[in-house]
């Protein structure tokens, strides 16, 4: 499999990069399209659409081939990969519940393939849908086996935080999930999810949950433990406007990395936190410290060893990485995206997603926040 990356600041360009991107003949059956949601979706299908090309959709809050990223672009991944190794799904789940409409896909997807490998997006209202994403793994898994591939990424939208786009030829939706399913006998899919969030302090029990929000943590009120967490002493006026920013939980798992989990809308009333997905009563956690330089060196260097181990070759990278990274990560982040690139030397695209899908070390598939997913391909 043959693949290259363009990227544009409009679809003119992306039209531009596309005929370039074929001089040689090079005729790509697969785009996998990050967009921002100030483009025109509908354009970039129709020109896509002309070439006969399928379509893998999903807006985004930032964009990149390279370290370089874009902001209110649209970043591309061409594929030759054979037709008949690859289907794509896409649902609405307006009428019907999200876990329903994944099951029903997975269990098409099975129809397609014996073994079917994932790269997942969904679109959401994003203050109403914390805690859809984990049921959406757990239903695809309920047909396809726990040790199914499935890497991805939530849909953004450039930051507005209100609602997201999923598209393929032809459909388009913001509630719906779409689904790039893979051969697996054919199409071999490595990736990893690193967060590079440093754990501190000692296990915490989440004691009492109501919804999306923590309300109490080793039985006491958990806007209390943050703020002792973070060092902090403030009277109830000071309170009430502070605004704590993004905290990130590690969730500690039974088998396999702990996972993350990112906090930062307190009820002062209440005394409580909001979390961003799934929680529950009894979980175990810890406050984390943010990513520094190592991480840089901490995601090539494993990149290196599934490289080496699992992997010698790929046709193409894929990334998935948390818009909440853009803030901890600053120019780092430019780094962390060459320095995997540079462990494969092949075409990538990726974008910043409002959540990750991938499976953690020794662990199962999850979704993350505040995770760097990416996914390295080569067809047989």
């Amino acid at each position: 499999m043959k693949a290259k990356s363009i990227k544009g600041n409009s679809t003119a360009e992306i039209k531009i990069g596309l005929e370039k991107s074929m001089e040689d003949g090079f005729r790509p059956s697969l785009a996998i399209v990050f967009a921002s949601i100030k483009q025109d979706i509908d354009a970039i299908c129709d020109l896509l659409d002309l070439q006969d090309i399928k379509i893998f959709g999903a807006t985004s809050c930032g964009e990149f081939i390279d370290g370089e990223i874009g902001s209110g672009t649209i970043a591309m991944l061409l594929l030759d990969m054979d037709p008949s190794n690859f289907r794509i799904l896409l649902e609405d789940y307006r009428e019907n519940d999200p876990e329903v409409v994944a099951e029903a896909m997975a269990k098409k997807a099975k129809e397609y393939f014996k073994n079917p490998s994932f790269i997942i997006s969904s679109s959401i209202e994003v203050m109403n849908s914390s805690s859809m994403c984990e049921p959406i793994l757990r239903s695809i898994e309920a047909v396809t086996g726990q040790d199914t591939v499935i890497w991805g990424g939530r849909a953004g939208d450039d930051f507005l935080f209100d609602e997201t786009i999923v598209f393929t030829n032809g459909q388009s939706t913001k509630r719906g999930i779409i689904l790039l399913v893979l051969n697996g006998e054919k199409v071999l899919v490595k990736g990893q999810s690193t967060s590079g969030l440093k754990a501190v302090g000692t296990p915490k029990t989440i004691t009492k949950v109501i919804g999306d929000w923590v309300m109490e943590i080793d039985n006491q009120p958990a806007a209390d433990i943050v703020l002792k967490y973070l060092g902090l002493h403030l009277t109830q006026e000071e309170a009430e406007s502070y605004n704590p920013g993004i905290i990130v939980f590690s969730l500690l798992r039974d088998q396999g990395e702990p996972v993350m989990r990112s906090t930062g809308v307190f009820n002062w009333k209440e005394k409580s936190i909001l979390i961003s997905s799934g929680i529950k009563t009894g979980d175990k956690i810890r406050f984390t410290l943010p990513p520094d330089f190592e991480i840089i060196e901490e995601v090539s260097r494993n990149a290196g060893k599934i490289k080496e181990k699992e992997m010698p070759e790929a046709d193409a990278l894929l990334m998935f990485s948390c818009a909440g990274r853009l803030g901890q990560l600053g120019p780092l982040m430019g780094e962390e995206i060459d320095g995997i690139r540079d462990v494969f030397k092949v075409p990538m695209a990726g974008f910043f997603a409002y959540g990750e899908f991938g499976r953690t070390d020794n662990g199962n598939n999850e979704f993350h926040n505040h995770t760097c997913c990416w996914v390295a391909l080569k067809e047989k």
